[in-house]
């Protein structure tokens, strides 16, 4: 049975310690926040990262078997702030048939494996994308007598405005953060749960070949 979001909190806090309690509350506020923005998203990963930034639950902490609460929780305000009506016009037609699970509860959690998968894909090709950047720095020697007058001879080592636009984006702070990512003094880059996503050297090569 789905409860009012605030009455739920206040049930799942009775007979916790006062850490789960107060995890709890962060919880709830951050959703209550999340709504009142008029927000829609209410995944894990999305709720995860706000708790994690009001120094509550992360988000593996939130899918870890004791945190079955917290799941409860965000799972109340999903369904409280967003009818099933309303999300059925919303879910691509390949995953229509989440719609027919009949327990909300187990419906929110197989809707979050699904947005955690497209998120996931995005980032394998983001990272298979940066893999496929092959710029060879090798100088150029000079060859004007015989250079074929019709076709301009292009440096090995120059940078088109895209290419070098490209490179900048892709280590942009702003589009990392946006992304919940993060960088260290070695150039590594991980997401918001730790996970690597380039290695070390990663951001200071590419500053390497910019500053070329």
């Amino acid at each position: 049975m789905i409860h009012e979001p605030n009455e739920l909190c206040e049930k799942l806090k009775q007979d916790v310690t006062s850490r789960t309690a107060r995890s709890l509350d962060i919880i709830h506020k951050v959703c209550t926040d999340q709504a009142e923005r008029g927000g829609s998203d209410f995944s894990i990963a999305t709720i995860g990262r706000l708790s994690a930034a009001a120094y509550g639950p992360k988000a593996q902490a939130i899918r870890n078997k004791t945190g079955e609460k917290y799941r409860v929780l965000i799972e109340s305000w999903a369904v409280f702030k967003k009818p099933l009506k309303v999300i059925s016009n919303k879910v691509q037609e390949k995953d229509s048939w989440v719609d027919e699970i009949t327990d909300r509860r187990i419906m929110w959690l197989v809707r979050d494996l699904i947005a955690e998968k497209s998120r996931l894909k995005g980032q394998l090709q983001l990272a298979k994308e940066h893999a496929g950047i092959n710029i060879d720095l090798r100088p150029v020697v000079a060859n004007r007598g015989m250079a074929d007058n019709s076709q301009q001879s292009v440096p090995h080592h120059y940078l088109y405005t895209q290419e070098r636009t490209a490179l900048l984006h892709a280590i942009d702070p702003k589009v990392l953060i946006k992304k919940g990512w993060t960088t260290d003094k070695r150039g590594k880059v991980k997401d918001e749960d730790g996970n690597l996503i380039f290695k070390a050297g990663f951001i200071t090569a590419i500053e390497k070949i910019l500053s070329v």
